[in-house]
Order: C-alpha cells, then structure tokens, then sequence
C-alpha cells in the first residue's frame, strides 16, 4: 500500500477530511495533499505527529506497511470469547482473536527495539574502547 491509499484509509477511517485530519495533527493541509498527489511520502516527523494525533495508529503499519492498522490496547484486558462487530468492513471477530493480533504486534515493536538497543550497545562498547 503507498502513502497515499494510507492517507486515504486514515481519512476514511477518522472520517475526517484532509483539513480537519491535518489541523488535528499539527500540519498544513498542502502536506496531506501532497502525500495524496504522491509529491512526497510519509516522513517520520509527519509519522510522529500523526501517531501523536492518533495514538491507535500502528507506527509500523504507517511507516512499513506491517498490519494492523490499528492498535486498540484497550482489549489487551478483555480478552474473552465474545463477538464483536469491527465496524469498517462490518466482520466480527472474537476478542481473542483481536488481542492475539495486538499482542503479536507489540511482540514486533519490542524486538525492534531490543535490536536498537543491542547496535547501542556495541557502539557505546566501540566507544569506550578508544
């Protein structure tokens, strides 16, 4: 998916258009134009302040394309096997099925940064060898 069908699914998603999604994010609304026209991509500050206008958003699915698109953390805690209705596309899925997808996704995001914090480690290492 590139940046622009991105843009386009958040919009659809917030059902927001592009002004009111920009405003709330802290950015011009020619910024969301321009990603829409493919003129430019999805930077990591644009990244950074969507996710901060919408902390629900994958980083990882906006930056790298890895599902979900949305991370509801609120079921982490009510894992059970109840239905419910996702809404968007109108399928229902059991709240165990969401959670393990959740959980599989901050599994992802926590080795991420273990190795980020292993290349710092052995820069820090280099460092102090000098």
């Amino acid at each position: 998916m590139n940046d622009s069908q991105k843009i386009e699914e958040l919009l659809h998603y917030f059902r927001m258009d592009q002004k009111e999604f920009a405003e709330k994010c802290g950015f011009n609304p020619r910024i969301i134009s321009n990603v829409k026209r493919c003129v430019c991509g999805i930077s990591k500050n644009i990244s950074q302040k969507i996710i901060t206008a919408f902390p629900e958003v994958n980083r990882f699915w906006l930056l790298e394309d890895e599902e979900p698109m949305i991370i509801n953390n609120q079921n982490i805690g009510n894992i059970s096997n109840s239905s419910v209705n996702l809404g968007r596309d109108g399928n229902t899925v059991k709240n165990t099925d969401v959670s393990e997808s959740i959980v599989r996704n901050y599994q992802k995001t926590i080795e991420k940064q273990q190795e980020q914090i292993d290349k710092l480690i052995d820069v820090i290492g280099k460092l102090t060898q000098k």
